[in-house]
């Protein structure tokens, strides 16, 4: 009995001594999971830190300036492209319904031109042969006056001439007839009978302007043979262009009719103002685009147009409320960011923000949830105050 006796005291000397190895083999394993997570804790706690607080010299040699947020009235916009086009009543192209031959000329493309300035002359038998049949067909009616009258009187008297009176009834109304159609066909050449029965025939017919503006291509050279309906020149009258803008199918229900449209040039010159001036009424083609035609205000704008060249446009569809900040004060991160505020002398607090779509005066647009009212903007030093904000949240050792 003895001897188990001291056995059990040897076990539980054995037993206390791994029991103090294992509490303190746990202890210790305890101690190092919580200091791992106290720094874990510590980690997260510097990633959501959105206060900072900066020294007198980083603030003075930040130059940090603060404001006002703004509540401003702005336009919702709807973006579109598209190009500068002349109306088709705007355009016109020269030709002739005769044949002939260039015999002299001035004008070149590019030319400012006002209407009825000439432009170049045609030689031509064929307006010459119409003059000569003008001027023998009103000889012959003439004649053909006299006779008629002549005839009437006889036809009185005697029965039996009748027949001559109305034969030269009959003579009369067909040369007046074709002396009518000669008359248009020169008017249409330009020439009036009264100068053709003043001055006589004339070899040349005058190709003039018909339209104020410019040409935009002249076909013809000296001494070219020119057929008939050819087109000699093109002119283009610029007080009354159009911008032919394309909508999207999403936008399309928000354009109306006498909306302001700014018109931006590739160029860089400084937007132009414009109205809609017509809505297209059918989506065309497979992007399911509408045609929106705008209309330039100003006089002097439109004679700076260039037909066919490339435009941006925003087309102002309504007004609203925004909350507006100076664009150096916002430090973008892609369509989100953040603005810092100045709670107290050198205490900036950051605030996460949306940047919404209006600009005005180099302003812009923020969404957020946080009310403003009263609070001190950084608007200038932003990028600088975030810059030591990303440089205090990194961590300790990295």
């Amino acid at each position: 009995m003895k001897t188990f006796k001291r056995i059990s005291r040897k076990g539980l000397w054995y037993t206390g001594l791994i029991s103090t190895i294992c509490f303190a083999g746990i202890s210790c394993e305890s101690k190092k999971e919580e200091a791992e997570a106290d720094e874990k804790k510590t980690l997260v706690d510097t990633s959501q830190i959105d206060q900072i607080s900066l020294t007198q010299q980083q603030y003075q040699s930040i130059g940090i300036q603060v404001g006002k947020v703004k509540m401003e009235t702005v336009s919702d916009e709807v973006k579109a492209n598209g190009i500068v086009e002349l109306p088709p009543e705007n355009q016109a192209t020269l030709s002739l319904p005769i044949s002939g031959k260039i015999n002299y000329m001035k004008g070149i493309p590019g030319q400012p031109v006002r209407k009825g300035e000439l432009l170049a002359t045609l030689e031509s038998f064929e307006f010459i042969q119409l003059q000569q049949d003008y001027l023998q067909n009103a000889s012959q009616l003439a004649y053909q006056e006299k006779e008629l009258e002549r005839q009437r009187t006889l036809s009185s008297e005697n029965v039996g001439a009748r027949k001559n009176f109305e034969q030269a009834q009959a003579n009369h109304r067909s040369t007046k007839a074709l002396l009518q159609s000669l008359e248009a066909k020169l008017k249409i050449l330009g020439l009036t009978t009264e100068t053709l029965n003043k001055k006589g025939i004339t070899p040349s017919v005058r190709i003039i302007s018909s339209v104020n503006g410019y040409i935009t291509a002249a076909n013809v050279n000296l001494g070219k043979e020119v057929a008939a309906g050819q087109s000699m020149f093109e002119l283009a009258d610029k007080t009354d262009m159009h911008i032919s803008l394309t909508v999207f199918e999403q936008d399309a229900p928000k354009i109306r009719k006498d909306q302001v449209v700014m018109v931006q040039f590739n160029n860089g010159s400084q937007p132009v103002k414009a109205h809609v001036l017509m809505v297209g009424k059918v989506l065309e083609g497979e992007t399911r685009t509408l045609n929106v035609h705008a209309h330039i205000d100003d006089r002097k704008q439109q004679e700076k147009l260039v037909p066919g060249a490339y435009v941006n446009a925003k087309i102002q569809t309504g007004n609203r409320q925004a909350t507006m900040v100076p664009a150096a004060s916002v430090v973008r991160k892609g369509a989100s960011g953040f603005i810092y505020f100045e709670e107290k002398p050198k205490e900036f607090r950051r605030i996460p923000i949306e940047i919404g779509s209006a600009t005005k005066d180099n302003l812009v647009e923020i969404i957020s949830d946080t009310i403003f009212e009263n609070q001190q903007l950084v608007t200038k030093g932003a990028y600088l105050i975030d810059a030591e904000f990303a440089k205090r949240s990194e961590p300790a050792g990295e």
